[in-house]
């Protein structure tokens, strides 16, 4: 078996040449049982001093994954620590999905997914991989389990919303496509994600397993071409979501081998059969972090850890104590749930994706500190931020011709925003845009919840939200309560008193809450060089010319009325 997984993994998406073939077979060959075990999962570690990287590393982990919204001295360092004090290269990996949660902190502030999507250009997805793979390569990482490709198809969808290209089939392939080319370009593994396909529930893999609803037809034209024109193009590693396909159970009938209620994770049918069988991946399937209850609520962990590998993942990710899952991928051996030759699989393909990725030769090491202008925050990056921020921002409507924004006619301007921003990790920066407009000679007083609204002490109302999409929020509505207190008050709105434009610099599909709003204008994300673009926009200094990646109107006819 261990001569015929070798011939397949050195074949496509891998493409390994003798040398890098040799390299995986003589570590495979040396690995203890403990050793191959350790290979195939992946913990995430939020403390990142010596002497807790130990740990992982005594346990022989395949990988480590950090967040690269933490210092630039601590990730170059942890970095350094780590692949020096390893044998096998590890994969050294993140989330780099240029959030306001998920961002290089230190690098360039890029806008998100469906702002990218929003441009109609891919050219902008490839360069938003290359900055990925530049920044993120420089401070140690070597893959981002990005791009999302799921699709924003049902708006009430928080988890995938502004994270994805968007609801066209044709849009989210060419933009995942681009990105994977400028990741690849830069020196990262590519992935895609969440298997078989998020965005048709309105629930969150993180509080419960979710469902893709779909029929096999529509989801073979929908996803199905995502994913297998992914694969053709070499995609190396799925990531396969806590998400249920429950038609492919039906259409399987008595061949299926797992429950139609068990996740991909979990799900024989889907991860083996479906994915490498019939789309014919040859590449890594990693899990999505196992620590979510749509992991854990399909049974007794004892028996998930080792179901997750059985079932098709090559990685198990962010083990909730990594000896405990360990123990478990044992027991799975033992008691016959998991087999030998499985493990082995397994083992062979994460080596193979490190050989792809040339970290036998590299050692995976950062990039020399003499790199970092050529690479962080580099005037190349922060061009190509603003050239996409300009180019993403969305008329969606204005039947009162409010734009553009005139200082002198529209100086006095009454600005409702929240005052305290939280991502579901913590505060977030407070915006900008009052301060880019004061700089542009209007006069803006921000209103504060329960005041009374003076018409005639202001010339124009405005709302600024910046709710992206982001996994474990539940809300991203409008907010009325934060706005303008609590009942009554929260069904006041501005337009009844002025002209008012209001702006989304986050979910597209705020419009549904407000169909009467007359001017409405998406940014898609809330980064800085937005900010400054939508300013731009609304006076008429840059054209918009954004075109919306979604259906805005979310079903309502009299949204554009």
């Amino acid at each position: 078996m261990t001569e015929n997984i070798l011939k397949k993994v050195a074949g496509h998406p891998f493409h390994l040449d003798e040398e890098a073939l040799a390299w995986v077979k003589s570590t495979f060959e040396g690995l203890s049982l403990d050793e191959k075990l350790g290979q195939i999962v992946l913990p995430l570690c939020r403390d990142l001093s010596p002497e807790k990287l130990v740990i992982p590393l005594e346990r022989h982990v395949g990988g480590i994954h950090r967040m690269p919204s933490r210092s630039e001295q601590e990730l170059r360092a942890s970095a350094q620590f780590l692949q020096s004090h390893t044998a096998i290269p590890l994969l050294m990996t993140c989330d780099i999905e240029f959030s306001e949660k998920s961002s290089v902190a230190s690098g360039t502030p890029y806008p998100n997914q469906m702002a990218i999507a929003a441009t109609g250009d891919a050219e902008h997805a490839r360069r938003m991989g290359v900055v990925a793979g530049r920044e993120g390569g420089y401070l140690g990482f070597n893959i981002s389990w990005t791009p999302v490709a799921d699709l924003a198809v049902n708006f009430r969808s928080n988890v995938v919303n502004t994270r994805s290209f968007g609801s066209d089939v044709a849009t989210v392939m060419a933009m995942t496509t681009a990105y994977q080319q400028g990741a690849r370009s830069a020196g990262f593994a590519s992935s895609i994600k969440h298997w078989p396909g998020d965005g048709l529930d309105d629930r969150d893999q993180h509080f419960a397993t979710t469902h893709n609803t779909m029929q096999m037809a529509k989801w073979r034209e929908s996803f199905g071409r995502i994913y297998a024109d992914a694969i053709a193009k070499g995609v190396q590693v799925v990531m396969s979501g806590h998400i249920t396909l429950p038609a492919y159970t039906a259409e399987l009938g008595s061949a299926a081998h797992s429950p139609a209620h068990m996740p991909a994770t979990l799900n024989y049918d889907l991860t083996t059969t479906l994915l490498r069988e019939e789309l014919g991946f040859n590449g890594v399937v990693v899990s999505d972090a196992s620590g979510m209850v749509g992991f854990n609520a399909r049974g007794a962990r004892r028996d998930l850890v080792p179901l997750c590998i059985a079932a098709g993942c090559d990685i198990l990710l962010f083990p909730e104590d990594l000896d405990e899952d360990l123990g478990y991928l044992k027991g799975g051996l033992k008691n016959g749930a998991l087999t030998p030759e499985r493990v082995d699989e397994a083992v062979l393909r994460v080596l193979a994706l490190k050989a792809s990725m040339k970290l036998h030769q590299t050692g995976g090491r950062p990039w020399p500190e003499a790199d970092r202008a050529r690479f962080l925050g580099c005037a190349e990056h922060v061009g190509w931020s603003r050239s996409a921020s300009e180019a993403a921002i969305t008329l969606v409507k204005d039947t009162q011709a409010l734009l553009p924004l005139d200082p002198k006619r529209h100086s006095r301007v009454l600005l409702a925003q929240l005052n305290s921003r939280m991502s579901p990790s913590g505060p977030l920066p407070q915006l900008q845009v009052a301060d880019i407009l004061r700089e542009r000679g209007f006069e803006v007083t921000l209103h504060r919840k329960g005041d009374a609204i003076d018409a005639a002490a202001h010339d124009i109302g405005m709302y600024l939200m910046a709710e992206e999409g982001v996994s474990a929020k539940e809300n991203l509505g409008p907010h009325w309560e934060d706005l303008h207190g609590l009942f009554p008050h929260s069904m006041e709105r501005l337009w009844d008193y002025l002209p008012t434009v209001y702006v989304s610099l986050g979910t597209p599909f705020l419009l549904y809450h407000m169909p009467e709003c007359k001017t409405f204008v998406n940014g898609y994300a809330a980064v800085p060089p937005v900010q400054q673009a939508l300013v731009k926009a609304l006076l008429g200094e840059i054209p918009i010319a954004g075109k919306s990646p979604v259906d805005v109107s979310c079903g309502l006819t009299e949204v554009f009325l």
